[in-house]
């Protein structure tokens, strides 16, 4: 059969005393080669056929219009599926309209065909059927001239149109069934296994113009497997029409039709649907990227509902592919001295929409800035007080997307404080290089010390975060986990500074020496369980838990010691050892407690204070003298009475703070003996009126 190419393809007809036929022809195979299916399409041949049924019953003039879908499910697809739900293998749709009459008929053997152009049909639809379905048979039974008539043809890619019957009825029931033979197409086949209720949804939203307009027939689908289906209509009447409204883009018009659902299961978008020739093209497109603000339901009446607005213009019927999967118009305004002057973009399209949601919705708008703000000073307050300075600055603050992950608010905060604190530090760098000292000037200045001042307690704010978590993380290892097991020493012994470093291996935000005392920050020189050998040319096997070396005495208000030398004749030494909590490190004789604590840690000062060559890690000569202030600390789990009693009996004292200290006074060494528990009690107790102020805990 010879097939015309209209538009593309053309056919001359000359009659003189000669006569000419001249015929482009072009197989319909060729045609079909050229549609381009994407995964998205799956449905797109099915809505091709419901759109011409509907069309079909807008030219009927019976009362009561119905389209029937029947789904015959095929293979399971590739990728398997939990739902077990089979791909799509064949599809009958069924309609009472005015069915395959001569004039229909002919449109459907001519591509391209203008007859039923008035309904937005381009004479396209049956190829972008057959590059998904081997074949289309279609049955109808049609009254024409006052007759009723019963036609049968099938067409495929390779014979294309066969008629097969077309005689008298006797039936005077107008009834037309398209049937979808075969989804061959390996590009949409798997994405055809969704649920008659997917579809539906899909459906409902592409015709949803129908419905808004008064032209929607009743739509049945069901699965030809097991008869179990519903009725399309029964999502229309869902769907709450809200208001239609207009707005111009350049010098082309647009009318949307403005709807909403209830929120429903883990839906998060407001949608724009374009339209071309009254159904929906392409995917639709959330309203949140446009204006954030449209990234939370609107509430009414104490509903959730979520927006769908589906924009109809001659612009777009004109800018249609004739595929109908989307549209010849740039998403961004091109910047082209050659581009169509008429030509608007997407972007263009959807501020000037977003404009007139934002004047309809004026409360939402305001309540989700209130709401956007709220969640980001939440955010702030429990897991970023760095930003506290930006907290109650609701300008900033509205400049921030709402409905961001954590990760994002993140990202928008630091970067807001970055550019902030820079701005800030400029301008007082511009103070101090144009040294301009006049009345305006110091006030200016004032003002932005106090912005600077601001962003440097954000700073401290955060410090004091991560400290406050190491506190209660070496709180949580001191308990014992639900088997009764505690936490090893070597654990408790790694947050406070990792095994095996000194200070110049670890950095200063990877140890938490302050724990024991703010002033071991100062110290040039910590090694933790390295043999003593290691930082110092002694011959020993002994790896105390904690040395720490000083050439400047320094006062302290708590049971620790430090100082700030590496080399030299050194002011002072300081050396921790740690027990393991839990268990029974305290019973240095398995049950005979008749031991001094000093026995845990003064074998590591003999070792240095007796030794005739000391050098630290680096070579250098390292001075302890008998009158050399010592310090040493241990750390241990519990201290039962007899063990106290028996120190007290040797002359340890007893402090006001629940620690045991004895002084040697001819070795000019102090010892100090407290728990894990009075340690962290400490660190607690220095801490807590910086977390009062800052977190307000």
């Amino acid at each position: 059969m010879l097939l015309f190419l209209a538009d593309t393809c053309f056919s001359f007809y000359f009659s003189n005393i000669y006569t000419k036929y001249i015929t482009m022809i072009v197989p319909v195979q060729n045609i079909v080669e050229t549609v381009d299916l994407t995964p998205k399409d799956a449905l797109l041949p099915l809505f091709e056929c419901v759109v011409n049924s509907i069309i079909s019953l807008m030219q009927s003039d019976i009362s009561d219009k119905e389209i029937q879908i029947k789904i015959k499910r095929g293979d399971s697809p590739q990728q398997i599926q939990l739902d077990g739900i089979q791909t799509i293998k064949s599809i009958v749709v069924t309609d009472n309209g005015i069915g395959f009459n001569n004039s229909n008929f002919l449109s459907f053997e001519t591509p391209f065909s203008k007859i039923n152009r008035a309904y937005g049909c381009k004479g396209i639809g049956r190829f972008t059927i057959l590059a998904a379905f081997r074949e289309l048979y279609v049955k109808s039974n049609f009254q024409e001239n006052g007759e009723w008539k019963y036609r049968e043809f099938k067409c495929d890619s390779d014979t294309e149109v066969t008629p097969i019957i077309l005689k008298d009825s006797e039936s005077q029931i107008p009834k037309t069934s398209i049937e979808l033979i075969d989804c061959f197409n390996p590009i949409i086949k798997d994405k055809t296994a969704i649920s008659i209720a997917e579809i539906s949804q899909e459906i409902m939203h592409h015709c949803l113009i129908y419905y808004l307009s008064g032209q929607m027939p009743t739509i049945r689908i069901f699965d030809a497997d097991n008869n179990t289906g519903e009725v399309i209509n029964d999502l229309f009447e869902q769907v709450s029409k809200e208001k239609e409204r207009t707005f111009q883009v350049g010098t082309h018009s647009f009318r949307a039709y403005i709807t909403k659902v209830l929120k429903e299961n883990n839906r998060k978008n407001h949608y724009i649907y374009y339209c071309a020739n009254s159904r929906v093209v392409g995917q639709p497109k959330s309203i949140g990227k446009v204006n954030s603000l449209f990234s939370y339901p609107i509430i009414q009446g104490g509903k959730a509902y979520f927006l769908e607005v589906y924009i109809v213009s001659d612009y777009l019927n004109a800018k249609n592919y004739k595929t109908r999967n989307g549209f010849a118009i740039p998403q961004e305004k091109e910047n082209n001295l050659f581009q169509d002057q008429g030509q608007v973009s997407f972007d263009e399209v959807e501020l000037a929409l977003v404009n007139v949601l934002e004047e309809e919705y004026d409360d939402h708008i305001k309540e989700a800035s209130l709401k956007s703000q709220t969640e980001l000073q939440n955010y702030i307050d429990e897991k970023a007080p760095r930003y506290k300075s930006l907290r109650n600055n609701p300008d900033i603050l509205k400049t921030i997307p709402p409905n961001l992950t954590d990760d994002k608010k993140e990202e928008h905060l630091y970067r807001i404080s970055y550019q902030a604190r820079k701005t800030v530090e400029g301008k007082l760098q511009d103070f101090i290089n144009n040294k301009q000292i006049n009345e305006e000037t110091i006030q200016k200045i004032k003002k932005d010390i106090q912005e600077k001042t601001a962003y440097d307690v954000d700073s401290l704010a955060d410090y004091m975060m991560r400290r406050k978590a190491i506190i209660d993380l070496f709180d949580k290892f001191l308990e014992a986990d639900s088997e009764g097991k505690y936490k090893l020493e070597e654990d408790i012994h790694n947050i406070i500074f990792p095994l095996g470093f000194n200070n110049e291996e670890v950095a200063y935000e990877m140890h938490n020496l302050w724990l024991l005392d703010e002033r071991f920050l100062t110290y040039k020189f910590i090694a933790s369980d390295k043999s003593i050998t290691s930082f110092s040319q002694k011959k020993s096997s002994k790896e105390p838990d904690l040395i720490c070396l000083a050439d400047k005495p320094m006062m302290f208000d708590n049971p620790i010691s430090f100082g700030d030398k590496s080399n030299g004749e050194l002011n002072s030494m300081v050396i921790f050892e740690f027990k393991r909590p839990g268990e029974i490190a305290h019973q240095k004789n398995k049950g005979d407690y008749r031991w001094e604590f000093s026995e845990l840690i003064e074998p590591y000062f003999d070792d240095f204070l007796y030794s005739t060559d000391k050098k630290n890690y680096k070579g250098k000569h390292v001075i302890i003298k008998r009158e050399t202030p010592k310090f040493g600390f241990v750390i241990i789990d519990v201290l039962p009475p007899l063990l106290e009693q028996f120190n007290i009996d040797k002359g340890w004292e007893k402090t006001p703070f629940g620690t045991f200290y004895k002084m040697e006074s001819k070795k000019n060494l102090h010892i100090e003996v407290m728990t894990f528990s009075k340690l962290l009690e400490y660190a607690k107790n220095r801490h807590m009126p910086f977390f009062d102020k800052l977190f307000g805990k």
